[in-house]
């Protein structure tokens, strides 16, 4: 693939620590969101007079409208300006929190669930205004800093949700968040340079609609098919009709100059296992965040006539289930800090291969020891220190084998591919709480919980196979960086 490094590189921001501060608080908005609502997800349902199914639209329909929408404005993004559209994101974020605030019932919420989804298209942007606007020494940790707000903002929105919802309306979670993406906005007006180089690139229209459809089909049958029955005529039909239309985005890419779904992104072997790594990536910690906060929850939430049913479970409240999550989020953070270095002591591989060890690890034992909340919460740790350097090894990958001009496309790719992951992650908790109950009620069973987590850790043991595909060498393709080159195992290259 043709990376056209050797085309200048913009001249580094003259206050580089303002400029990941406002990157850092931009990205730290929609992650926050993103969580805030999981552990009140129950008290949702209830107070919004809705079933624990509907009730779970609300994690899908954000993820859902960033999976449509973050192509498109990364495209935009590299056309008309990081930076701009980085401020417009964020606006089209403030307006529908405000909506969702104000919203009169559950469908509204989703709807503006959805519309939140813009806000995800914040982390290509930010990541490609770090390679263009911070010093060339400082791109390869910023880049690890920035994806770690993913878990830092992840973490506080589990606090803050349980908080707000316990001692005052659920509309507070909304009014908060909207107060802290205005002062994101004004950071990034304030301190964040605009993009020197502009790119003609067509938006494909077309490709956007294909993909919208194509996943929405493929949640829809995810989150139906447990009520409907897995063979049902319905169930298939949506399956097949997301299949027919990720077929004919592919057809339609291939004839695009500038399609939504570079296939170049796709079939090109090293970002082929980038992103098959990142849909794991964004599976894997998802099975944990919705389905830790309901395990540790119960039976406390339920209607006293079905507590005895549930004879598990830690009955905590939904500020002591946030707060007990709260540190392996910080491990997140932890792991995207230190990727950088387990990168430079053990090679390129070793972040992503640590990701997926951890991931598997903390799955398979929280499979095994769930039956305290101190058990939960530390392997939970595991599994967020393996998030927190996958997230950095993403970002990583894609700086290095996806030219300049397209780096927030590539990085929006990236990232529909991850939230799509942690959609379907998040749907598939709630069909197993759906579908494995106690006899004669809607309490989920135990055993809903065991087959989630290892779930999760067959899913994270494929990653290490994936990893192991991978064989990497170092070489310098432009003087002002080092570049990683990625290929398929077997190679040719030298190791």
């Amino acid at each position: 693939m043709d990376d056209n490094r050797t085309n200048h590189r913009a001249k580094a921001a003259p206050r580089p620590n303002l400029v990941l501060g406002a990157l850092l608080a931009a990205v730290g908005c929609f992650s926050l969101m993103q969580t805030m609502v999981i552990p009140a997800m129950s008290v949702l349902a209830n107070r919004l007079h809705t079933d624990t199914g509907t009730a779970g639209w609300l994690i899908t329909a954000f993820l859902l409208g960033a999976a449509v929408l973050t192509p498109v404005l990364s495209l935009l993004g590299d056309r008309y300006g990081h930076r701009r559209l980085l401020v417009v994101v964020l606006a089209v974020f403030l307006v529908s929190t405000i909506g969702a605030a104000a919203a009169p019932n559950i469908g509204v919420l989703i709807a503006m669930r959805a519309v939140e989804g813009a806000s995800m298209a914040s982390l290509p942007l930010a990541l490609a205004i770090v390679r263009e606007a911070m010093p060339q020494e400082r791109v390869a940790s910023s880049f690890g800093i920035t994806t770690a707000m993913l878990g830092g903002g992840a973490g506080a929105g589990l606090v803050l949700g349980g908080l707000i919802i316990q001692h005052t309306s659920w509309r507070w979670m909304f009014g908060v968040e909207a107060l802290l993406t205005a002062l994101a906005i004004a950071m990034v007006v304030a301190w964040v340079p605009e993009s020197p180089e502009r790119h003609s690139k067509r938006i494909d229209l077309q490709g956007a609609f294909l993909l919208a459809v194509a996943v929405v089909a493929l949640l829809l049958a995810i989150t139906e098919g447990a009520k409907w029955g897995w063979l049902s005529a319905g169930v298939l039909v949506l399956f097949a009709t997301s299949a027919l239309f990720f077929a004919a985005l592919g057809v339609s890419s291939a004839r695009r100059p500038d399609p939504i779904l570079d296939l170049r992104h796709i079939t090109h072997p090293p970002m082929l296992i980038t992103n098959l790594a990142a849909l794991l990536i964004g599976v894997v910690p998802f099975f944990f965040y919705v389905l830790i906060p309901q395990l540790l929850q119960l039976p406390n939430g339920l209607p006293p006539a079905l507590r005895p049913a549930a004879s598990y479970g830690a009955g905590l409240s939904v500020v002591q289930s946030g707060l007990l999550m709260f540190p392996g989020s910080l491990c997140v953070v932890l792991g995207g800090r230190t990727a950088h270095w387990l990168r430079g002591r053990f090679g390129s591989r070793a972040p992503l291969a640590a990701c997926m060890t951890l991931m598997t690890t903390g799955a398979v034992l929280t499979a095994l020891f769930h039956a305290s909340p101190a058990q939960v919460a530390l392997c939970f740790c595991l599994v967020g220190l393996g998030t927190g350097y996958g997230y950095a090894a993403l970002a990583d990958l894609v700086a290095a084998l996806v030219p300049r001009r397209e780096i927030a496309a590539g990085n929006g790719l990236n990232t529909v591919v991850r939230t799509v992951g942690s959609a379907v992650g998040s749907q598939l908790s709630v069909v197993f709480l759906q579908t494995f109950t106690v006899r004669g009620t809607p309490v989920p069973a135990q055993q809903a919980f065991t087959v989630g987590f290892w779930v999760a850790a067959a899913l994270g043991a494929l990653g290490i196979l994936l990893t192991g595909a991978l064989r990497i060498r170092t070489h310098h393709q432009d003087p002002a960086r080092e570049s990683t080159v990625v290929t398929l195992a077997p190679s040719h290259a030298s190791q």
